[in-house]
């Protein structure tokens, strides 16, 4: 009985071992590969199994081999820890990058619309009290059609950073398409809301090296204005054509 038990314990941590490795290497080969990772796995886990090995070897052909397998188990284990505390990094870190990945904008760094709309449900959970902004950019059709689409990438780009900086501890900000974006403020007053605008339409007027720049801008106010996110936009979107057109008579 014993001499079966040691044998499926030898087995059971062979198969672990060859699982281990092949998920090991599909991680790392789909995630960027990891060698250290790799070597501690295949020493860990490998030490483990000789261990295994050579305790079924030696109750078979009963000779004493108690220090060498100990130390292929103490040593297994240490490195084998080891293995399984990077591991855990290397996970949370491809965690974390495919979860910036899938709330967050890649061009701009903001959130996305998804990013926005998750962060909102919480944020207007514990507080109603807050303020919507919505941004569109004015010529970015024209910056396209005569200086080039990597230009308008950076018109977009650059006005995203101006927005986020305006906006600060305040709030956070999203990009809900090519050149629009919105933005979630706590109560600051309507006050602090129009110097927010300020700020942001004189930094877009003067971004380097593009002529014409402009912002239209709106919001809306969430304890009187609107239950949802969806009722808060209609408002400020409303406002913001009116910044448009108002520049335009």
């Amino acid at each position: 009985m014993s001499e079966l038990r040691k044998i499926i314990v030898f087995l059971v941590v062979t198969l672990i071992f060859i699982y281990m490795i092949k998920i090991n290497f599909s991680l790392l080969t789909k995630y960027g590969h990891k060698k250290r990772l790799s070597a501690l796995l295949i020493l860990g886990l490998g030490l483990i199994s000789a261990g295994t090995f050579f305790d079924v070897i030696a109750f078979l052909i009963d000779i004493r081999l108690n220090d060498i397998i100990s130390i292929c188990f103490t040593a297994g284990a240490i490195i084998f820890g080891t293995y399984i505390i990077l591991w855990s990094r290397y996970i949370i870190n491809i965690i974390t990058k495919l979860h910036k990945k899938a709330h967050n904008d890649s061009m701009t760094g903001v959130y996305n619309r998804v990013g926005f709309e998750l962060i909102f449900r919480e944020k207007s959970m514990e507080d109603n009290s807050f303020y919507i902004m919505v941004f569109d950019l004015d010529k970015t059709k024209r910056i396209n059609d005569t200086l080039g689409h990597s230009k308008g990438d950076e018109y977009i780009i650059n006005a995203a950073n101006i927005i986020n900086e305006e906006i600060g501890i305040n709030g956070f900000v999203g990009r809900t398409g090519g050149d629009e974006f919105v933005a979630f403020v706590k109560n600051i007053g309507e006050e602090g809301i129009n110097e927010i605008k300020t700020l942001i339409k004189k930094r877009v007027a003067n971004i380097k090296n593009m002529e014409g720049t402009q912002i239209s801008i709106g919001y809306s106010f969430g304890e009187r204005e609107g239950n949802n996110l969806k009722d808060l936009l209609e408002v400020a979107d409303k406002r913001m054509y009116m910044d448009k057109n108002n520049r335009k008579i």
